[in-house]
């Protein structure tokens, strides 16, 4: 049942006792829409409305995971902090002894939010209600960059990722239950019996590459026949789903020799399924050293603010600066203000964001991107596409032309080799 926070302060209140919170600080913009920030009732549809114990009231919990996420605190600390740092209870007006309550309820309530389609509510709501008390100004500077967030799944090599692949389709197509064994081939019944009757890795050993290459000969074989069976088996989404990620693991871990044999590919597929438990996860990398298997948060805030205006899960591989264009428009559209300038680093800077932010007015101010050892870097050049002129730091300048296109050949015509 929804529980409510009560209006009425006691004496211990931290906004009504003299504190050295700054005003312009984040918990002390919170503190400031305190009363019309988070509202109990905007989430009572998550809650039973006539039985049961009274929750912890939600716009408290809202409050905490806005001020944990700000923080970048775990939960047992976040409940550490409601009790003791004025910080967090001028922010969310607490009295200075509150108790605090079990850690686990944040993990409860976020699983309440997402099973209801609310976890975007505390964001998106701070956004609005700090737009309409004059924090973020009608132009803005914004600041982007991304972190790595590792997935929970756990990550599987090509051989566990086939033969689970192949035990979760056949179990979505239905053959593990008792009335789907009756009539089937011999070859579906040896299926049935290897990837149903048992999960575990075939008993070979695994450090002799003639052994794992026989197995792996066999689970591709194993996969090509479920995948038929699949295709065989209707329009259910679910087994369509599975049948795609298998052939999808198929196409990026293996290739196939001019003998007919599968082999494990070299080198790694850019958007390489990696786990079957969290099929979403991918390999990433923020530099060359610091690689994770998960997927990565962009995350825009407002220079003179330090707000955020805009936060998006994105796929792990790629460049950070892919969706540069988007995260503005977002932002312009959810905060009604105008981006007159993006700050970022050099994975943002691509000539493509350049020519996009340059065409919408906004100056974008991140690092040229240099060779790993270059004789001349291409900075150094000066390029006049007005005189089509280029002029190296000697000086030393030459005339250039635009390429022409090459015409389509028409439609039964052959180039001529020369």
């Amino acid at each position: 049942m929804l529980g409510r926070r009560n209006p009425q302060r006691n004496l211990f209140s931290a906004q009504g006792l003299p504190h050295r919170v700054a005003k312009d600080s984040f918990y002390g913009r919170m503190a400031s829409v305190s009363e019309v920030l988070f509202s109990d009732e905007d989430l009572a549809g998550m809650y039973c409305a006539d039985n049961g114990r009274p929750s912890l009231p939600p716009s408290l919990l809202c409050g905490v995971l806005l001020l944990q996420f700000h923080d970048n605190v775990s939960d047992a600390e976040a409940v550490e902090r409601l009790q003791f740092d004025l910080r967090w209870q001028v922010a969310l007006d607490l009295p200075t002894d509150y108790a605090g309550f079990d850690p686990s309820s944040l993990t409860y309530f976020r699983r309440r939010l997402l099973e209801h389609g609310l976890e975007r509510y505390a964001f998106d709501r701070f956004v609005v209600v700090g737009r309409a008390a004059g924090f973020i100004p009608d132009r803005v500077t914004l600041l982007t960059d991304t972190t790595p967030v590792r997935g929970a799944g756990a990550v599987q090599d090509t051989y566990t990722l086939l033969r689970k692949g192949v035990r979760k389709l056949l179990k979505q197509m239905g053959y593990g239950t008792a009335g789907k064994q009756r009539g089937l081939s011999a070859e579906t019944q040896r299926l049935v019996q290897t990837y149903l009757g048992e999960d575990r890795k075939a008993a070979i050993d695994w450090t002799d590459p003639e052994q794992r290459a026989a197995q792996l000969q066999v689970l591709f074989a194993d996969a090509e026949v479920v995948l038929a069976l699949a295709a065989a088996h209707g329009d259910d989404p679910e087994v369509q789903a599975t049948g795609w990620m298998l052939a999808k693991i198929m196409g990026d871990d293996i290739v196939v020799d001019e003998h007919g044999h599968p082999q494990i590919a070299r080198g790694t597929a850019p958007d390489r399924l990696i786990s079957l438990t969290d099929p979403e996860m991918r390999h990433g990398h923020k530099s060359r050293a610091q690689r994770f298997n998960g997927f990565k948060v962009a995350v825009t805030t407002e220079q003179s603010s330090d707000l955020i205006l805009d936060i998006r899960d994105i796929p792990a591989p790629g460049s950070d600066g892919r969706d540069l264009l988007s995260t503005i428009e977002r932002v312009e559209e959810h905060t009604d203000v105008t981006v007159e300038r993006v700050l970022g680093d050099g994975a943002f800077g691509s000539g493509e964001n350049r020519a996009a932010c340059a065409a919408r007015g906004i100056d974008l101010v991140a690092l040229l991107r240099q060779p790993a050892d270059p004789v001349v870097a291409k900075s150094a050049f000066q390029i006049d596409l007005t005189q089509q002129t280029v002029t190296c730091p000697q000086p030393r300048s030459v005339a250039f032309s635009a390429p022409e296109r090459v015409k389509p050949l028409p439609a039964g015509e052959v180039a001529a080799t020369p």
